[in-house]
């Protein structure tokens, strides 16, 4: 045999041994996994991938649906992977790992002798995350505090900026799909916010600003009309800090300048302009003119004044004295429609010294009052404390439950024919109290009584319209009185009043006896409940209905003396 022919069959063979040892690695790894190979945690080496993928599975689907905690920030949030549109694909996991047939010697070689860990393949459910997500950081999300200045009487007061919290919720997806599957709690990722104006910048405009605008007075000088100065004080108390273009910038409230300053400004003796009014004469609602004056300007000194703030010391500036236009004017008057009576109401009253001069005070102090729309009426506001001083004198009234001689008795009259006037002129009902017993001179629950101290008859112009009042009285002392008011303005609605209905009526307790010094005689009297409405018509139909309750008490009988 020729040395040719002899390398031939030991290279044929050594070919042959190889591809012997070729084949029965790829027989030998077969369709397994590699021998090392896991995945989240999870050993599937050496395992067919029908059997690795039936182990995942059963290993790692409860952490699907296991209890998991997210936190962001001061949130947390108890919810699952299965909530939130994870899931995972044990079949790419356990193709990821190296199971498969393949004649790659390094495949082979992996199977045989190789692999490791590998994450687990992550599936979402995109709109159901993001859904949650963006939940998440509705919740999470804190915005950012600016650091602000204030002003306390003459000193300026600093609130420190806060950062905030955003949620960044793409990679928050990406640490969700992450972390489940390695532990119950995931953390959110988030990102810290600065504040548009900071702390340090609030202290700047503190240092140039703030405190040198209240560090002396502001000399206003009005020309030929004099001088007077805005102190500190005046200063403070229309001074504030807006946020603007990125840090604080100081303002001065022109009608709160001008207020604190009305006492300086009145000294000038400059004319004042006057607002229009309307009020009743001669029966009918009558306009007041209104009258332009001479005065400043409070914008033009609010402005001024702002200019020289920055500098602590040695400050005026000039604001001449001009025509002032009334704030309220003649022809503002005449829009509000004051022309016809859209309520009026009457009782009437025994005539006794004190009812006739209670309820005539009152009848004139509520005359001529005008409401501007939006405006409320307080019974007594319009009256004033109830005192000897003021003219008022000591009536029949309850207190206690039981009838006393009170300053001011009878105003209550008054109270109740107002407000049927207003309740007839569809006006708001803000606040009214019916007697805790009824008197049957006044119409049976829609009726009002008064006390300085702890009841008020309120209503409010809710109306586009302006409103005036008119009461007067009639009679006098041995004669049978009445009192009556009438609401002009115009007219919305027309007003009834259902039927009250009357339930649960209750007799008074047994008679008691008084023989004290202080006795006050009084007859006994039932309790009953009543029920009615307010109906609001309009072209004829009701537009809507109001309900009105009240429970009146009863009273016990006294009579003053020893009990027989």
């Amino acid at each position: 045999m020729s040395t040719k022919t002899l390398a031939l069959w030991v290279t044929g063979g050594a070919l042959a041994l190889a591809g012997g040892a070729y084949v029965a690695g790829y027989a030998l790894a077969g369709d397994n996994t590699p021998r090392n190979a896991s995945v989240s945690g999870v050993s599937i080496g050496g395992l067919t991938t029908e059997a690795a993928t039936a182990k995942l599975k059963g290993e790692l689907e409860p952490r699907v649906s296991r209890p998991l905690t997210v936190s962001a920030g001061e949130v947390q949030v108890q919810t699952t992977a299965k909530q939130l549109g994870l899931g995972i694909d044990y079949a790419a996991s356990v193709n990821n790992a190296g199971a498969g047939r393949s004649w790659n010697p390094a495949h082979i070689l992996t199977v045989l002798v190789g692999g490791g860990e590998q994450p687990a393949a992550v599936t979402r459910d995109d709109a159901t995350l993001n859904a949650a997500i963006t939940d998440l950081a509705g919740r999470a999300d804190v915005a950012p505090v600016n650091a602000g200045l204030s002003v306390r009487k003459t000193s300026i007061v600093r609130s420190e900026g806060k950062p905030g919290i955003t949620l960044q919720q793409p990679q928050t997806a990406d640490a969700l799909a992450a972390g489940f599957l390695s532990g119950t709690q995931v953390k959110a990722v988030v990102a810290e916010t600065q504040p548009d104006i900071t702390t340090a910048e609030a202290d700047q405009v503190a240092t140039t600003v703030g405190r040198p605008a209240l560090a002396s007075p502001v000399t206003v000088k009005t020309g030929s009309s004099g001088s007077f100065d805005l102190t500190p004080a005046m200063i403070g108390a229309a001074l504030s800090f807006e946020p603007a273009e990125g840090t604080l910038k100081a303002t001065l409230d022109p009608d709160k300048l001008t207020t604190e300053a009305a006492k300086k400004i009145k000294g000038l003796g400059l004319k004042q302009p006057k607002n229009a009014d309307i009020t009743i004469a001669k029966g009918k609602p009558k306009i007041i003119a209104s009258v332009d004056g001479i005065g400043l300007d409070a914008k033009a000194m609010a402005t001024a004044t702002l200019g020289v703030l920055e500098q602590s010391a040695g400050r005026s500036v000039t604001v001449e004295a001009t025509v002032q236009k009334a704030a309220f004017s003649t022809a503002d008057a005449q829009k509000l429609g004051v022309k016809k009576v859209t309520g009026s109401f009457t009782t009437y009253y025994p005539g006794t010294a004190y009812r006739v001069n209670n309820i005539g005070k009152a009848a004139r102090l509520i005359n001529g009052t005008f409401l501007k729309p939006g405006q409320t009426f307080s019974m007594n506001k319009a009256l004033g404390q109830r005192t000897a001083a003021a003219g008022w004198m000591a009536g029949g009234g309850i207190e206690g439950g039981k009838i006393k001689t009170l300053l001011g008795g009878g105003i209550s009259q008054a109270t109740t024919t107002t407000f049927n006037a207003i309740f007839f002129a569809g006006l708001e009902d803000i606040y009214h109290k019916p007697h805790s017993l009824y008197f049957n001179r006044y119409p049976v629950g829609r009726e009002a009584t008064l006390d300085w101290v702890s009841v008020d008859m309120k209503f409010r112009n809710d109306s586009p319209y302006g409103v005036v009042l008119q009461a007067w009285t009639t009679g006098r002392v041995g004669q049978t009185g009445s009192v009556t008011v009438r609401v002009w303005s115009t007219k919305k609605y027309t007003i009834k009043a259902t039927a009250p209905v009357r339930s649960n009526f209750r007799s008074p307790a047994a008679t008691q006896y008084d023989p004290s010094a202080s006795c006050v005689a009084q007859s006994a009297m039932s309790g009953f409940d009543v029920r009615f409405k307010r109906q609001f018509f309009s072209g004829g139909k009701l537009v809507k209905s109001e309900p009105f309750f009240w429970r009146y008490n009863t009273l016990t009988p006294v009579i003053c003396g020893k009990k027989p």
